[in-house]
C-alpha cells in the first residue's frame, strides 16, 4: 500500500473533458461493478502517469525506465 501523503488539488477543466472522464468511469464500473471509479480518480491516474513520464520515470507505454 502506498503510504505517501496525499493532498487535494483543485483544477478547472472544460465541461466536455469532465463528461469524458465521467463516461470513462461509468465504462469501468460497467466492466467491474464491484469497483469504485470516479471521473476524479481517472483524472488523478492520468495526471500522475503524465507527470511520471515528463519526469522521466516511465515511458509512454507506462513501463518503468531502467
Amino acid at each position: 500500500m502506498n503510504t505517501e501523503k496525499k493532498i487535494q488539488l483543485n483544477l478547472s477543466i472544460p465541461e466536455r473533458c469532465r463528461n469524458l472522464l465521467r463516461r470513462m468511469a461509468a465504462e469501468r464500473v460497467m466492466e467491474n461493478p464491484g469497483q469504485v471509479v470516479t471521473g476524479a480518480s481517472i483524472a488523478t491516474e492520468l495526471l500522475l502517469n503524465a507527470l511520471k513520464e515528463v519526469a522521466g520515470e516511465t515511458t509512454k507505454e507506462g513501463g518503468t525506465k531502467k
